[in-house]
């Protein structure tokens, strides 16, 4: 992949069987290659050819109708043409569409999230739909609050509020409350802010995820550790990327190249491409530039201003990505805040699957030469027993304790408590769970929150809830507080 010269190869393309549709942007789309088209967001699109995450499109000069080229013009290619990612388009006047319909919103804590950000006004709003019930409902901030309103869904189609006020569309109804809240606890004024982009499937239409080295530029290193270097940079000197590099191509990284093509899911980070030809061996995914968890926890432990119900809403999206994975029947191994990525928005992205993969044979020699996370790690792996999905969820309760104190070191208390050197700290901190030893609940905790951890930490794998299991417990710590219009 990269820039093709004069050249484009174009994949295998499906006409579109309805061309007649008109399609509209949703985001801006700076051009990638030489066969991309640039968009705008709001641009009118008519739909050409498509592929499995691109399409093909002619930009339209007027609503519904497009300009069409004749004769020996149409052997020149029209700059008014070409690839855009598949989630950047919606068809136009569609719900989905509307700047203030969140799709990728599936949750009340997202919604608060969303809108209670410092860029929001009195009056944001947005529309999501509920993962859970599949029911819409209408979020407004008001003051310092997000207020959720359902959308409730009648006979013959009709959308409302209130029963003596129906719509044909839950748009009509937007445009109404934007005229006159009636009832509302204000009127509805400007889209809640969205700063993140979609996650684009593939580096460019020619989906391959082979990369060539020299269509890669490292800008800034971000990280090193045992295996190599991460970096930020930019492929065909248009998309920015994150740029993971290895000393040396092992049966460990292609493993996780290959967990990584499998995986598709918006709280999981995205790989893009690999280049496996020559040295270093890199993985390129999508860069975030907010990084880590950890660090955002870490950020806010001196004002301590991080409201229960965001970490709530981190705990609940990290068990929604660990929810795909197990049902995938993928053991993460690694899982901790450092390796959760946060977007913008601060929604979660599940990263680095370098221990994908990783056995313990349960002989001190494999804990001594790998750098691998002991303080997360459940204690039946310690006795030589296998990896598992529970073992993702014994990790995942030591990633609940994280949030809770702000990034502290799990286990700090005990080992201010035992006073030891560093060198053996960690190795009685092993030796004392494996005896049964917890965590106990730190004093700003709530103590349905600490119950969750407790039963991620049973000594026994099979004790350990499910993370379908998880994600309802946790959504149970934040009940619904639905406002009703009289």
């Amino acid at each position: 992949m990269g820039n093709m010269g004069n050249s484009i190869r174009c994949p295998e393309l499906c006409p579109k069987p309805d061309s007649t549709q008109v399609f509209t942007s949703l985001h801006d789309y700076p051009c990638r290659t030489l066969g991309d088209l640039t968009l705008r967001k709001g641009d009118k699109l008519e739909v050409i050819a498509e592929t499995t995450h691109w399409l093909y499109v002619r930009r339209t000069r007027e609503e519904g109708h497009t300009e069409k080229q004749s004769g020996d013009e149409a052997n020149i290619p029209d700059p008014e043409q070409g690839y855009v990612p598949r989630i950047f388009v919606r068809p136009l006047h569609s719900l989905e569409a509307q700047p203030w319909y969140f799709e990728s919103v599936t949750t009340r804590l997202e919604a608060k999230r969303c809108l209670l950000r410092p860029e929001n006004s009195e009056g944001a709003f947005l529309v999501s739909k509920r993962r859970d019930n599949h029911k819409y409902f209408l979020s407004v901030k008001s003051g310092t609050v997000a207020r959720h309103y359902k959308i409730q869904e009648g006979e013959g189609g009709m959308y409302f509020l209130v029963k003596r006020k129906k719509f044909q569309n839950i748009i009509e109804l937007v445009k109404s409350y934007s005229r006159d809240p009636d009832g509302l606890c204000c009127r509805l004024e400007q889209p809640c802010i969205q700063l993140d982009c979609p996650t684009v499937a593939t580096l460019s239409y020619e989906e391959q995820w082979e990369v060539e080295r020299t269509t890669l530029m490292w800008v800034d290193r971000l990280g090193s550790g045992e295996f190599g270097e991460v970096w930020s940079g930019l492929w065909n000197t248009t998309t920015p990327v994150a740029i993971k590099q290895f000393k040396e191509l092992s049966e460990d990284i292609l493993r996780e190249i290959e967990i990584m093509k499998g995986l598709h899911h918006k709280r999981l980070l995205r790989l893009y491409g690999v280049v496996t030809t020559g040295e270093p061996v890199c993985i390129i995914t999508e860069l975030m530039i907010n990084g880590s968890l950890s660090k955002f926890l870490k950020e806010h432990r001196q004002i301590g201003d991080i409201p229960f119900t965001l970490m709530l809403d981190f705990a609940v999206q990290v068990s929604e990505g660990m929810e795909y994975l197990e049902t995938k029947k993928i053991v993460h191994r690694d899982l901790r805040a450092d390796n959760i990525l946060l977007t913008e928005m601060l929604s979660c992205k599940i990263a680095d699957f370098g221990l994908s993969q990783f056995t313990f044979a349960g002989d001190e020699k494999v804990f001594k030469d790998t750098k691998v996370p002991l303080k997360w790690m459940a204690p039946e792996i310690f006795r030589g027993e296998p990896y598992t999905s529970k073992s993702d969820v014994w990790s995942f309760g030591i990633l609940l304790m994280e949030i809770i104190t702000y990034g502290e070191e799990p286990y700090l208390v005990f080992i201010q408590c035992v006073c030891m050197l560093t060198e053996l700290t960690t190795a009685m901190v092993v030796k004392s769970l494996v005896k049964g030893y917890r965590m106990p609940c730190p004093p700003s905790c709530p103590a349905d929150f600490y119950d969750i951890m407790d039963l991620c930490w049973r000594p026994e794998p099979w004790l350990r809830p499910a993370f379908l299991s998880i994600i309802h417990r946790l959504t149970t710590l934040a009940p619904e507080s639905l406002t009703a219009l009289e």
